[in-house]
């Protein structure tokens, strides 16, 4: 996956060696995360956070279906001295149209390269919703009308 989209690395967080190959993935450190999932990753994220490093929050997927999501390691925001935001994209809708344009001319140029899994037809969204909501699927899931 890291040559079909560009990556310099890639760790399965559901690997039994997740945390070793996110620590060789993060050798310097991480500056920036864009966090909309929550759980393990996020936890593995603080971990390697370098000082001042900002994390903004736009979703907390692992959460959707009512469980926590257990923080451990909580001293990274002190001892880091980290920013946190969380964000509503609905509160940014004035930016929509820029932001469609930048991105646009970036895939068009294959500067961000993504994926989508289809699920075909109406009866599999359930299916493609909870698997979603599982990891199941990779990029963006979306269900096909036929």
């Amino acid at each position: 996956m890291t040559g079909e989209l560009g990556f310099d690395a890639c760790a399965d967080y559901r690997a039994a060696s997740f945390e070793d190959d996110y620590q060789a993935a993060t050798a310097k450190g991480i500056d920036v995360v864009f966090e909309n999932v929550g759980g393990k990753v996020l936890d593995a994220a603080l971990a390697r956070m370098n000082p001042f490093g900002r994390i903004a929050i736009c979703g907390l997927i692992a959460s959707n279906a009512g469980e926590p999501i257990p923080i451990h390691n909580v001293r990274s925001f002190v001892s880091n001295r980290l920013s946190v935001q969380g964000f509503v994209i609905g509160e940014h809708l004035d930016l929509w149209p820029q932001a469609l344009a930048e991105l646009s001319q970036h895939v068009a140029a294959k500067r961000i390269r993504y994926r989508e899994t289809v699920a075909e037809g109406l009866t599999s969204a359930p299916r493609a919703f909870i698997g979603m909501l599982k990891g199941e699927n990779v990029g963006k899931q979306l269900v096909k009308l036929v």
